[in-house]
């Protein structure tokens, strides 16, 4: 018997959340405050439609009128529920602990982050005390092919689907050291999975370098990267070199704890 076809009522119900989700996805960092005009454009609405919907989500929570900049910004009741997301991920619970010996141990800002959409999440920030607050805003998203972080992830991940997310979002290159050529990012990649960590080499931020390490799950996949980052001077090769086994010490700690045993046989 053929399935009965969604209602009218069901299709309304859900163009509404995809609109609803459309629209809180407008506000980013760059933009944390959006009036009517700016949002009606970017989703293509006429104001009076979005209008409907900035006022639904202000209702709940959701978003909040920004009476000194004008518009609207993202509400407390994301927060609340961000708070309650990050404390359900994992690798992130398991992370924490090791991330903070790691910061003590080499005085370094010490990353966690995960692939999103090609690009990289920063989900936990160990930092010490001189690192600006800039650089530790939870739920920053980077250019993954930019950052250490975001090379390590993309090593692992087949080669299609990168030169695809790429393809689709662009190069957005941060420095003049930033990747804007296929070969040469699948020949970094290579070597990324070849000697098991990666380097930003001042791609995201000029006089800042990064050195990142996989993080595994029970499967063996990765799931996660772990960084040591600083300004360049404090991030010479010869100390590279040596916060590089410290590095993936702690990257395989965590692993371990996400059920990972290198000695085990992985499909």
């Amino acid at each position: 018997m053929p399935a009965t076809p969604p209602s009218t009522p069901v299709r309304a119900r859900s163009q509404t959340v995809e609109r609803a989700s459309r629209l809180l996805g407008c506000f980013t960092s760059e933009e944390p405050t959006q009036g009517l005009p700016a949002l009606a454009a970017k989703l293509g609405l006429n104001q009076s439609t979005v209008y409907r919907y900035v006022a639904s989500l202000q209702r709940t929570g959701l978003l909040a009128r920004d009476e000194r900049r004008g518009g609207y910004s993202l509400g407390l009741r994301l927060v609340e529920l961000a708070g309650i997301a990050l404390n359900q991920i994992e690798v992130r619970k398991q992370a924490l602990d090791e991330m903070d010996k790691l910061r003590d141990e080499v005085g370094l800002l010490v990353n966690l982050a995960v692939l999103v959409d090609g690009d990289v999440l920063h989900l936990a920030h160990s930092a010490p005390r001189d690192v600006p607050r800039m650089y530790t805003a939870l739920g920053r998203r980077a250019v993954s092919h930019c950052t250490a972080l975001g090379k390590v992830l993309l090593a692992h991940r087949p080669w299609d689907e990168v030169r695809q997310a790429i393809t689709r979002f662009g190069w957005r290159p941060y420095t003049e050291n930033s990747f804007r050529d296929f070969g040469q990012l699948r020949t970094e990649l290579h070597e990324i999975r070849e000697r098991g960590y990666g380097v930003d080499r001042e791609e995201r931020r000029r006089d800042v370098v990064c050195v990142a390490a996989p993080i595994r799950d029970h499967s063996g996949s990765v799931v996660a990267a772990l960084s040591l980052s600083g300004r360049k001077a404090k991030m010479a090769p010869e100390r590279r070199q040596q916060l590089v086994p410290r590095l993936l010490e702690g990257a395989n700690r965590i692993s371990f704890r996400m059920g990972f045993h290198a000695n085990a046989a992985y499909l």
